[in-house]
């Protein structure tokens, strides 16, 4: 009889344990979301700057000629300039790489080439601690011979006969794209306008270069400079 009310008293613990209420446990399929560390970009109007970018060719021409290489009627003369140490080549370094040329080769004046890495330097260090740090300005033009430069102004109205782009010391930048790993959103690429801008800025009021912001081009047109 022990035996039996020891039996149906070990039943009833069970059935309380398999009939106990249990509160469920809730499930749900968000994900946590990190806090994300973002970096403001300022808005900025690269206006401010481009506008002081104002160098006509008669502010600069006849003295740029005389600080560059003759003219070279074809890349044959530029390669005879080029093994006189009159131009030297010239590749992708901080701050810029070189676009793809069709009417211009990557040769530059020894000086022209220091004041070109001198400015790809400053943008780079501009945005060493920012978002865009990877981004580089892009050099879409060089040095040209007579003959591309008759090409040129076949199909481009803003393209001269007396070009600065003859004597080795002149290169542009693009104002539109800039080489990076990410899609450019429209204040990113203010921001970097502005950036390159205010640079350019400074380095005119230095005498290191005569420049011009070719709007309609979207360009930035750079001759380097010795001095007054």
């Amino acid at each position: 009889m022990r035996n039996n009310f020891l039996l149906i008293g070990i039943g009833f613990i069970l059935l309380a344990f398999v009939y106990w209420p249990i509160k469920p446990v809730q499930r749900t399929t968000e994900l946590p979301i990190p806090e994300l560390l973002t970096q403001t970009i300022p808005t900025t109007d690269p206006s401010i700057y481009t506008s002081q970018l104002n160098h006509c060719l008669s502010d600069y021409m006849d003295r740029s000629v005389g600080q560059g290489i003759k003219a070279c009627a074809d890349v044959k003369g530029l390669y005879q300039a080029l093994r006189a140490k009159q131009i030297v080549t010239i590749l992708p370094n901080t701050g810029y790489i070189l676009d793809s040329f069709t009417h211009s080769y990557g040769f530059l004046t020894p000086h022209a080439s220091e004041v070109l890495k001198e400015i790809g330097r400053a943008f780079a260090d501009s945005l060493a601690n920012s978002p865009q740090k990877d981004c580089k300005l892009v050099i879409t033009s060089m040095t040209r011979t007579q003959q591309t430069v008759s090409k040129l102004m076949r199909h481009n109205k803003t393209a001269v006969r007396k070009s600065p782009h003859l004597n080795g010391n002149t290169f542009d930048f693009s104002f539109s794209r800039f080489h990076t790993q990410h899609a450019l959103s429209q204040i990113e690429k203010s921001h970097l306008q502005t950036i390159i801008a205010q640079i350019l800025v400074h380095f005119k009021k230095d005498l290191k270069i005569w420049v011009t912001f070719e709007a309609r081009e979207e360009c930035l047109h750079i001759v380097a400079r010795k001095g007054v």
